[in-house]
């Protein structure tokens, strides 16, 4: 188990993507804490060396067009389907109101007039997910 949990944080530090970094720090120290617990020196002494590399990973921030953070992203995803602000905010589980606020600063961001050019941007530029959930 120590093995398959530095292993498996090796390759989330490889990959880093948005909750690699912290699911492979936990990793870490589970395989450190059972490497340790049963005298494994070699294990134990590349856990080390793997978490001293986490503490130096930054994790990578997707980038997305025009300043969209990513909850714009996921709202806009949304509205692209045709989901309501009601809608929305269920399935993101934030509030109504939020969720205006979050359109409101897409239409300024994408300098879109209204929700269906938001979709139409949000297909243009590759933010829709064709054919899957694009709830969170």
């Amino acid at each position: 188990m120590a093995w398959v949990c530095h292993d498996y944080a090796e390759m989330l530090l490889e990959r880093n993507t948005a909750g690699d970094l912290a699911k492979a720090v936990g990793l870490l120290n589970e395989s450190a804490s059972i490497s340790s617990e049963l005298s494994m020196r070699p294990l134990s002494a590349r856990s080390a060396a793997l978490q001293e590399k986490a503490k130096s990973v930054a994790a990578r921030v997707p980038a997305f067009p025009d300043g969209l953070t990513q909850r714009e992203v996921d709202v806009i995803r949304l509205v692209a389907v045709g989901r309501t602000n009601r809608e929305i905010a269920g399935e993101l589980v934030i509030a109504v109101r939020t969720v205006t606020t979050h359109v409101g600063n897409i239409l300024n961001k994408t300098v879109a007039a209204n929700r269906a050019e938001a979709a139409s941007y949000a297909n243009q530029r590759g933010l829709v997910i064709p054919d899957s959930d694009v709830s969170c």
